[in-house]
């Protein structure tokens, strides 16, 4: 069934007269006198014509008609014309004729659409004064709920206007500003944040830009993290206002910070035990072989005397173990390269793409950009391992022809590496997907790079190639090429 809007009233109860109101009578006692003075002066005049004023008796039936629009909308506005009409027949048929007659039906039709058109007229309205009235109800209601929450929030919430001011602030603003929310309202926002985060607050070109985190000492002189979760509204029209959330992340961030420091400390343990592998393979069992190799050219010389295998034998063997020596020298120089701690990274990184291109036989190419100099241990050992394993995947999985590695020197605070090859290419992961799709080599250099607060970007499509790319900060003072501090 077909409802009033915001009522569960029937559509049809609202066109039916409301008899139960007195008022509603009275009107029509009103038709009934006016009808009932106009038959009196018909009978009393009768065969006395009336002349021009014949139609004013009629038309004081504008008065109870409109009356009872105004009052009771289109079903008493209909009602009262419909027994205006009924009422009034006998006249016109008893008493008038002709033109006469014509008139007084086209007077009572007038009578009757004024009744429509009035009574409809007054529904619309009141109907449109109804839902202002209910939407001005549910607009209350919800700035009430709003204000609740506002003012509950855990977090810190301010609204600002477009010049920037404090309009609005919650308790919880207060506190971590050291001011009541009262003392917020109409203190400029450059005055509680840096400029920057102000004008990335406040800028129409938010949307494309990286959210960064604020630090903030706060009333109790604790240092706070905070992160801006900015919305953008319309007010009345034309007005423009922003709501900052301003989200404490710092245990978040003391997490990640804990994360990264656990991340490191296995690095490095990794990194010490390599050396200590590779230093152990050098000093035993590579030394060991060669020794073996020694031992064998001599029984190979002597056993020259004697039958033929033995000596072939002989010379099999000591080859193979020659073999063995030189793959574990290949194997501790990826465990922990020693041109890397005496020489420093690009001699290591030279080094490497030579290897790549004796071994694989491609195209490989290095270069340096800016001066090069000696880098800070973990920074020299970050870069190596990523250019280390990006020319790994370059022969391993991208059938490449041609790779080209270039070490960049030129920025004042930032060193670079990339490597680039025209290999078959890949679909890159999205950022932290490396987990994920099982990458765990982007993963590592991911992470290596993130551990010294740098970044790393990977280009790469189908039939595309791929370049690496690494950026890093330099946050220790430049070495010589001398012995480092802790070899000294």
């Amino acid at each position: 069934m077909e409802t009033c809007r915001g009522t569960d009233v029937p559509a049809i109860a609202r066109y039916r007269p409301r008899f139960h109101e007195l008022r509603f009578w009275y009107v029509q006692a009103l038709v009934i006198l006016i009808a009932g003075a106009h038959n009196l002066i018909e009978l009393a005049g009768q065969g006395t014509p009336m002349g021009p004023f014949y139609f004013v008796p009629d038309s004081l039936f504008f008065v109870p008609v409109v009356y009872a629009a105004l009052n009771f909308g289109f079903p008493g506005s209909v009602a009262t014309a419909l027994w205006a009409t009924v009422i009034s027949t006998p006249n016109f048929v008893l008493w008038h004729t002709g033109l006469e007659r014509w008139g007084v039906i086209f007077q009572i039709f007038i009578v009757n659409a004024v009744a429509v058109f009035v009574g409809r007229r007054v529904d619309l309205e009141t109907q449109a004064r109804e839902h202002a009235v209910r939407a001005g109800h549910a607009l209350r209601a919800s700035e009430a709920r709003y204000r609740g929450l506002f003012e509950t929030a855990g977090e810190a919430v301010m609204v600002i206007d477009a010049a920037g001011v404090v309009r609005e602030a919650n308790q919880v603003a207060g506190r971590l500003f050291g001011k009541s929310s009262a003392d917020l309202r109409g203190v400029p926002l450059s005055a509680l944040l840096d400029e920057e985060t102000v004008a990335h607050i406040l800028s129409e070109e938010r949307a494309r830009q990286a959210v960064r985190d604020v630090v903030l000492v706060c009333a109790e002189g604790r240092e706070v993290h905070l992160r801006p979760v900015v919305t953008t509204f319309t007010e009345n029209g034309n007005s423009r206002v922003t709501q900052v959330i301003l989200r404490d992340v710092t245990e978040e961030r003391r997490q990640e910070e804990g994360l990264r420091n656990y991340a490191g400390q296995i690095l490095r343990a990794q990194e010490e035990e390599r050396k200590r592998i590779a230093q152990e393979l050098h000093d035993d069992t590579i030394q060991s072989l060669i020794l073996v190799c020694r031992e064998l050219d001599e029984m190979e010389e002597r056993a020259r005397e004697g039958p033929p295998d033995l000596s072939q034998r002989l010379h099999a063997v000591r080859e193979e173990t020659a073999r063995i020596a030189d793959s574990l020298r290949g194997f501790t120089g990826d465990l922990r390269p020693p041109v890397l701690d005496d020489l420093g990274l690009t001699p290591a990184v030279r080094r490497l793409v030579a290897d790549l291109g004796q071994r694989a036989g491609v195209e490989a190419r290095f270069e340096v950009r800016g001066k090069a100099r000696r880098l800070p241990p973990d920074v020299e050992l970050t870069l190596f391992r990523i250019a280390q394993e990006a020319l790994r995947n370059a022969e391993r999985h991208a059938q490449a022809s041609r790779v080209r590695v270039r070490l960049d020197f030129s920025g004042e605070t930032t060193v670079a590496v990339a490597v680039t090859d025209d290999g078959k290419g890949f679909h890159p992961p999205a950022q932290g997907g490396s987990l994920a799709s099982g990458q765990f080599g982007l993963l590592g250099m991911e992470e290596r790079s993130r551990l010294l607060g740098g970044s790393l970007e990977i280009g790469s499509g189908p039939n595309k190639g791929t370049t690496v790319r690494a950026v890093v900060p330099v946050r220790a003072p430049e070495f010589s090429s001398g012995p480092r501090p802790d070899q000294a």
